[in-house]
Protein backbone atom coordinates (compact mmCIF):
# COMPACT_ATOMS: atom_id res chain seq x y z
CA UNK A 1 0.00 0.00 0.00
CA UNK A 2 2.83 2.13 -0.80
CA UNK A 3 4.27 1.78 2.75
CA UNK A 4 7.65 3.80 3.86
CA UNK A 5 9.90 3.36 6.83
CA UNK A 6 8.08 4.97 10.04
CA UNK A 7 9.81 7.27 12.58
CA UNK A 8 7.14 8.24 14.66
CA UNK A 9 7.22 9.95 17.31
CA UNK A 10 5.62 9.10 20.86
CA UNK A 11 1.97 10.16 21.12
CA UNK A 12 -1.41 9.38 22.78
CA UNK A 13 -4.75 9.22 21.71
CA UNK A 14 -8.17 8.67 23.65
CA UNK A 15 -10.95 6.15 22.93
CA UNK A 16 -14.98 6.88 23.28
CA UNK A 17 -17.23 4.13 23.29
CA UNK A 18 -20.49 5.66 22.05
CA UNK A 19 -22.03 1.87 23.23
CA UNK A 20 -21.68 3.26 26.40
CA UNK A 21 -24.03 6.48 26.21
CA UNK A 22 -22.61 9.10 25.26
CA UNK A 23 -24.49 12.02 23.85
CA UNK A 24 -22.64 13.83 20.97
CA UNK A 25 -22.27 17.23 23.18
CA UNK A 26 -19.86 14.62 25.77
CA UNK A 27 -17.98 13.74 23.08
CA UNK A 28 -17.12 16.72 21.37
CA UNK A 29 -16.22 18.05 24.90
CA UNK A 30 -13.68 15.36 25.22
CA UNK A 31 -12.38 15.94 22.16
CA UNK A 32 -11.85 19.34 22.29
CA UNK A 33 -10.21 19.28 25.97
CA UNK A 34 -8.23 16.21 24.18
CA UNK A 35 -6.62 18.86 21.61
CA UNK A 36 -5.69 21.43 23.74
CA UNK A 37 -4.48 19.19 26.24
CA UNK A 38 -1.75 17.88 23.82
CA UNK A 39 -3.43 14.52 22.46
CA UNK A 40 -2.33 13.67 19.29
CA UNK A 41 -6.18 11.79 18.48
CA UNK A 42 -9.18 10.76 19.16
CA UNK A 43 -10.67 7.07 18.19
CA UNK A 44 -14.43 5.77 18.44
CA UNK A 45 -15.47 2.33 18.49
CA UNK A 46 -17.95 1.11 15.76
CA UNK A 47 -20.85 -0.69 17.89
CA UNK A 48 -24.33 -0.78 17.11
CA UNK A 49 -25.09 -0.98 20.63
CA UNK A 50 -24.27 -2.18 23.87
CA UNK A 51 -25.99 -5.00 24.96
CA UNK A 52 -29.86 -6.48 23.95
CA UNK A 53 -31.03 -5.39 27.35
CA UNK A 54 -29.89 -1.58 26.78
CA UNK A 55 -32.33 -0.68 24.86
CA UNK A 56 -32.28 3.22 25.96
CA UNK A 57 -28.60 3.88 26.25
CA UNK A 58 -27.31 6.26 23.15
CA UNK A 59 -25.00 4.36 20.52
CA UNK A 60 -24.21 6.70 18.05
CA UNK A 61 -22.85 5.81 14.90
CA UNK A 62 -19.34 5.54 14.42
CA UNK A 63 -18.49 7.55 11.30
CA UNK A 64 -21.02 9.66 11.92
CA UNK A 65 -19.18 10.72 14.53
CA UNK A 66 -16.18 10.80 13.17
CA UNK A 67 -17.43 13.15 10.22
CA UNK A 68 -19.16 15.52 12.87
CA UNK A 69 -15.68 15.65 15.02
CA UNK A 70 -13.91 16.51 11.49
CA UNK A 71 -15.87 20.01 11.82
CA UNK A 72 -15.54 20.34 15.48
CA UNK A 73 -11.61 20.05 15.88
CA UNK A 74 -8.70 21.92 14.27
CA UNK A 75 -5.86 19.40 14.74
CA UNK A 76 -6.59 15.57 16.60
CA UNK A 77 -6.33 12.87 14.23
CA UNK A 78 -9.50 10.84 13.60
CA UNK A 79 -10.10 7.26 13.81
CA UNK A 80 -12.25 4.03 14.02
CA UNK A 81 -10.69 1.92 16.46
CA UNK A 82 -11.67 0.09 15.44
CA UNK A 83 -14.48 -0.23 12.20
CA UNK A 84 -16.19 -4.03 11.73
CA UNK A 85 -15.11 -4.75 8.00
CA UNK A 86 -18.55 -6.61 8.09
CA UNK A 87 -20.80 -3.51 8.91
CA UNK A 88 -20.01 -1.89 5.27
CA UNK A 89 -19.60 -2.68 2.26
CA UNK A 90 -15.71 -2.21 1.80
CA UNK A 91 -16.04 -0.09 -1.38
CA UNK A 92 -18.46 2.03 0.02
CA UNK A 93 -16.81 2.00 3.03
CA UNK A 94 -13.42 2.95 1.10
CA UNK A 95 -15.24 6.06 -0.27
CA UNK A 96 -16.46 7.01 3.18
CA UNK A 97 -13.08 7.11 4.54
CA UNK A 98 -11.63 9.32 1.49
CA UNK A 99 -14.40 11.29 1.61
CA UNK A 100 -13.72 12.03 5.29
CA UNK A 101 -10.11 12.33 4.99
CA UNK A 102 -10.75 15.84 2.66
CA UNK A 103 -13.51 16.99 4.85
CA UNK A 104 -10.88 16.51 8.15
CA UNK A 105 -8.08 17.98 5.91
CA UNK A 106 -6.08 14.49 5.85
CA UNK A 107 -6.18 13.78 9.31
CA UNK A 108 -7.90 10.62 9.48
CA UNK A 109 -6.60 7.36 10.53
CA UNK A 110 -8.32 3.98 8.48
CA UNK A 111 -8.92 1.59 11.74
CA UNK A 112 -10.26 -1.62 10.85
CA UNK A 113 -10.79 -4.81 12.17
CA UNK A 114 -12.60 -8.18 11.23
CA UNK A 115 -15.52 -8.05 13.60
CA UNK A 116 -16.72 -10.15 16.57
CA UNK A 117 -19.80 -8.36 18.24
CA UNK A 118 -22.38 -11.13 17.29
CA UNK A 119 -25.35 -9.82 19.00
CA UNK A 120 -24.79 -7.44 16.89
CA UNK A 121 -24.59 -9.02 14.21
CA UNK A 122 -27.19 -11.33 14.53
CA UNK A 123 -30.09 -8.06 15.62
CA UNK A 124 -28.88 -6.40 11.98
CA UNK A 125 -28.71 -9.58 9.87
CA UNK A 126 -25.75 -9.67 8.81
CA UNK A 127 -24.21 -12.95 8.43
CA UNK A 128 -21.27 -14.10 11.20
CA UNK A 129 -19.25 -16.37 9.71
CA UNK A 130 -16.31 -17.85 11.88
CA UNK A 131 -13.01 -15.83 12.69
CA UNK A 132 -10.97 -17.47 9.64
CA UNK A 133 -13.42 -16.21 7.19
CA UNK A 134 -14.05 -13.32 8.89
CA UNK A 135 -9.85 -12.05 8.62
CA UNK A 136 -10.50 -14.01 5.19
CA UNK A 137 -13.10 -10.97 4.72
CA UNK A 138 -10.91 -8.20 5.93
CA UNK A 139 -7.72 -9.24 4.10
CA UNK A 140 -9.99 -8.88 0.65
CA UNK A 141 -11.18 -5.69 2.26
CA UNK A 142 -8.33 -3.90 2.39
CA UNK A 143 -7.27 -5.14 -0.77
CA UNK A 144 -10.08 -3.46 -2.36
CA UNK A 145 -9.83 -0.30 -0.37
CA UNK A 146 -6.38 0.62 -1.97
CA UNK A 147 -7.34 -0.31 -4.82
CA UNK A 148 -10.31 2.18 -4.79
CA UNK A 149 -7.94 4.71 -3.37
CA UNK A 150 -4.94 4.27 -5.86
CA UNK A 151 -6.87 2.73 -9.22
CA UNK A 152 -8.86 5.21 -11.80
CA UNK A 153 -10.96 2.35 -12.27
CA UNK A 154 -10.41 -0.19 -9.40
CA UNK A 155 -12.00 -3.95 -10.28
CA UNK A 156 -10.77 -7.25 -8.06
CA UNK A 157 -12.44 -10.37 -7.35
CA UNK A 158 -12.33 -12.48 -4.45
CA UNK A 159 -13.32 -15.37 -2.45
CA UNK A 160 -16.22 -12.70 -0.74
CA UNK A 161 -15.90 -9.38 -2.01
CA UNK A 162 -15.92 -8.27 -5.44
CA UNK A 163 -16.01 -4.76 -7.44
CA UNK A 164 -15.88 -4.06 -11.09
CA UNK A 165 -14.28 -0.46 -12.16
CA UNK A 166 -15.52 1.07 -9.53
CA UNK A 167 -14.42 4.54 -8.71
CA UNK A 168 -13.96 6.67 -5.95
CA UNK A 169 -12.98 10.63 -6.48
CA UNK A 170 -12.17 12.25 -4.96
CA UNK A 171 -8.63 10.37 -3.40
CA UNK A 172 -7.77 10.40 -0.22
CA UNK A 173 -6.43 13.76 0.48
CA UNK A 174 -2.98 11.21 2.17
CA UNK A 175 -1.56 9.64 0.11
CA UNK A 176 -1.09 7.04 1.35
CA UNK A 177 -3.60 7.12 3.54
CA UNK A 178 -2.60 5.46 7.23
CA UNK A 179 -4.32 1.58 7.56
CA UNK A 180 -4.27 0.47 11.28
CA UNK A 181 -5.22 -2.91 11.76
CA UNK A 182 -6.92 -3.91 15.63
CA UNK A 183 -6.27 -7.56 16.34
CA UNK A 184 -3.83 -9.80 18.74
CA UNK A 185 -4.52 -13.27 16.75
CA UNK A 186 -1.61 -15.32 14.30
CA UNK A 187 -4.08 -14.94 11.48
CA UNK A 188 -5.10 -11.01 11.75
CA UNK A 189 -1.35 -10.37 12.32
CA UNK A 190 -0.78 -11.92 8.92
CA UNK A 191 -3.06 -9.51 7.33
CA UNK A 192 -1.40 -6.63 9.24
CA UNK A 193 1.83 -7.53 7.88
CA UNK A 194 0.37 -7.75 4.45
CA UNK A 195 -1.54 -4.40 4.84
CA UNK A 196 -1.25 -2.23 8.17
CA UNK A 197 0.99 0.71 8.65
CA UNK A 198 0.17 0.23 12.34
CA UNK A 199 -1.03 -2.43 14.33
CA UNK A 200 -2.92 -2.02 17.96
CA UNK A 201 -3.11 -4.21 20.44
CA UNK A 202 -6.46 -3.87 23.12
CA UNK A 203 -7.48 -3.97 25.62
CA UNK A 204 -4.84 -4.11 28.55
CA UNK A 205 -2.50 -6.71 27.91
CA UNK A 206 0.81 -6.67 29.85
CA UNK A 207 4.10 -5.87 28.22
CA UNK A 208 5.11 -9.76 27.66
CA UNK A 209 1.91 -10.56 25.35
CA UNK A 210 2.65 -7.62 23.74
CA UNK A 211 6.20 -8.76 23.04
CA UNK A 212 5.33 -11.93 21.97
CA UNK A 213 2.87 -10.45 19.90
CA UNK A 214 4.93 -8.50 18.21
CA UNK A 215 7.36 -11.36 17.43
CA UNK A 216 4.65 -13.07 15.73
CA UNK A 217 4.09 -9.70 13.94
CA UNK A 218 7.73 -9.56 12.84
CA UNK A 219 8.28 -13.45 11.66
CA UNK A 220 4.99 -12.46 9.13
CA UNK A 221 6.97 -9.26 7.94
CA UNK A 222 9.84 -11.63 6.74
CA UNK A 223 7.59 -13.97 5.29
CA UNK A 224 6.50 -11.41 3.02
CA UNK A 225 9.62 -9.49 2.66
CA UNK A 226 8.38 -6.84 4.79
CA UNK A 227 10.59 -4.54 7.19
CA UNK A 228 8.36 -4.64 10.90
CA UNK A 229 10.14 -0.97 11.01
CA UNK A 230 7.42 0.27 8.40
CA UNK A 231 4.65 -1.00 11.21
CA UNK A 232 3.77 1.37 14.05
CA UNK A 233 2.75 -0.27 17.04
CA UNK A 234 -0.02 1.18 19.30
CA UNK A 235 -1.13 -0.70 22.46
CA UNK A 236 -4.96 0.44 24.11
CA UNK A 237 -5.16 0.83 27.68
CA UNK A 238 -7.98 1.23 29.88
CA UNK A 239 -7.28 3.32 33.18
CA UNK A 240 -8.52 3.81 36.08
CA UNK A 241 -6.18 6.40 37.73
CA UNK A 242 -5.48 9.09 40.70
CA UNK A 243 -3.04 11.36 42.43
CA UNK A 244 -2.51 8.59 45.31
CA UNK A 245 -3.16 4.68 45.52
CA UNK A 246 -5.44 5.69 48.45
CA UNK A 247 -7.67 7.30 45.65
CA UNK A 248 -7.38 4.91 42.75
CA UNK A 249 -8.65 1.96 45.44
CA UNK A 250 -11.28 4.20 46.12
CA UNK A 251 -11.96 4.67 42.80
CA UNK A 252 -11.71 0.78 42.36
CA UNK A 253 -14.58 0.14 44.95
CA UNK A 254 -16.70 2.55 43.38
CA UNK A 255 -16.23 0.28 40.43
CA UNK A 256 -17.01 -2.81 42.43
CA UNK A 257 -19.98 -1.57 43.90
CA UNK A 258 -21.63 -0.91 40.84
CA UNK A 259 -20.91 -4.50 38.83
CA UNK A 260 -24.68 -5.24 38.33
CA UNK A 261 -24.90 -2.78 36.24
CA UNK A 262 -25.08 -3.55 32.01
CA UNK A 263 -22.20 -1.41 31.39
CA UNK A 264 -20.55 -3.58 34.29
CA UNK A 265 -21.27 -6.99 32.98
CA UNK A 266 -19.84 -5.84 29.37
CA UNK A 267 -16.79 -4.48 30.44
CA UNK A 268 -16.44 -7.43 33.19
CA UNK A 269 -15.74 -9.20 29.80
CA UNK A 270 -12.46 -7.53 28.57
CA UNK A 271 -9.21 -7.18 30.41
CA UNK A 272 -8.73 -5.86 33.17
CA UNK A 273 -8.22 -2.19 34.25
CA UNK A 274 -4.88 -0.39 34.48
CA UNK A 275 -5.15 1.05 37.96
CA UNK A 276 -2.41 3.45 38.97
CA UNK A 277 -0.85 6.42 40.00
CA UNK A 278 1.23 9.12 37.67
CA UNK A 279 4.03 7.50 38.72
CA UNK A 280 3.15 4.13 38.43
CA UNK A 281 1.66 4.59 35.24
CA UNK A 282 4.46 6.30 33.90
CA UNK A 283 6.61 3.47 34.59
CA UNK A 284 4.32 0.89 32.75
CA UNK A 285 4.12 3.25 29.63
CA UNK A 286 8.29 3.03 29.88
CA UNK A 287 8.12 -0.75 29.58
CA UNK A 288 6.05 -0.89 26.38
CA UNK A 289 7.93 1.81 24.87
CA UNK A 290 11.04 -0.03 25.39
CA UNK A 291 9.30 -2.85 23.32
CA UNK A 292 8.86 -0.19 20.27
CA UNK A 293 4.82 0.96 21.51
CA UNK A 294 4.80 4.59 20.06
CA UNK A 295 1.28 5.37 20.33
CA UNK A 296 -0.54 4.65 23.26
CA UNK A 297 -4.86 4.48 23.24
CA UNK A 298 -6.22 5.78 26.26
CA UNK A 299 -9.60 4.77 27.80
CA UNK A 300 -11.37 6.02 30.83
CA UNK A 301 -14.53 4.73 32.77
CA UNK A 302 -17.71 6.39 31.19
CA UNK A 303 -18.08 9.66 33.00
CA UNK A 304 -14.57 9.99 33.96
CA UNK A 305 -12.92 11.00 30.80
CA UNK A 306 -12.34 15.07 31.31
CA UNK A 307 -11.02 14.66 34.71
CA UNK A 308 -8.59 11.93 33.75
CA UNK A 309 -7.40 13.31 30.05
CA UNK A 310 -5.90 16.75 32.31
CA UNK A 311 -4.54 14.43 35.11
CA UNK A 312 -2.53 12.67 32.65
CA UNK A 313 -1.49 15.39 30.73
CA UNK A 314 -0.34 17.08 33.76
CA UNK A 315 1.37 14.17 35.45
CA UNK A 316 2.18 11.42 33.33
CA UNK A 317 2.49 12.73 29.33
CA UNK A 318 5.71 14.32 29.50
CA UNK A 319 7.04 11.74 31.91
CA UNK A 320 6.88 8.75 29.06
Amino acid sequence: MGHSPIMAPLDFGVQIEPQYGFTYDQIRAVARAAEGLGYESIWVSDHLFLTPQTVETNCLECYTVLTALARDTGRLRLGAMVASQSYRNPALLAKVVASLDHISGGRLNFGIGAGWKDVEYNAYGYPFPGPGVRIGQLDEALEICRRMWTDDRASFKGKYYSIQEALCSPKPVQSPLPVWVGGTGDRTLRVSAKHADAVNFSWSHPPGFIEERLGMLRRHCRRLGRDPSEIRVSVGLMVVLDETREGVDARLEQLRLSRDTEYMRYLSRQKPNVSATPDELAELLREYVSLGVDHFILRWHYGDELRSLRLFADRVMGRV
